[in-house]
């Protein structure tokens, strides 16, 4: 990505950078990506999330009995309700 494409940006630009006609800020470069790559990142990304989420659970799960059966909920809710300390 050009700086010249973004002059807002210009000002967060390092003055003694070695990519004239970047932007960079702290070390960091800021870049363009297709959509199509970070479609296709978050999938690779998703998978791996996936198959570690089942070895966690077939762990887990593993240690079950009978007796003392083990569940595995992944459910959450979230409520609202007053404030804390808000006095009504």
């Amino acid at each position: 990505m050009k700086a010249s494409d973004h002059p807002e940006a210009q000002l967060f630009a390092e003055p003694n950078s070695r990519f004239k006609d970047a932007i960079e800020v702290g070390g960091l470069i800021l870049c363009k990506t297709p959509v199509e790559f970070v479609g296709q990142r978050n999938q690779y990304f998703q998978g791996i999330t996936d198959s570690q989420i089942d070895s966690v659970d077939n762990t887990y799960m593993r240690e079950s009995d009978a007796r003392m059966p083990l569940f595995n909920e992944r459910r959450s809710t979230v409520t609202k309700g007053r404030a804390f300390g808000s006095g009504s």
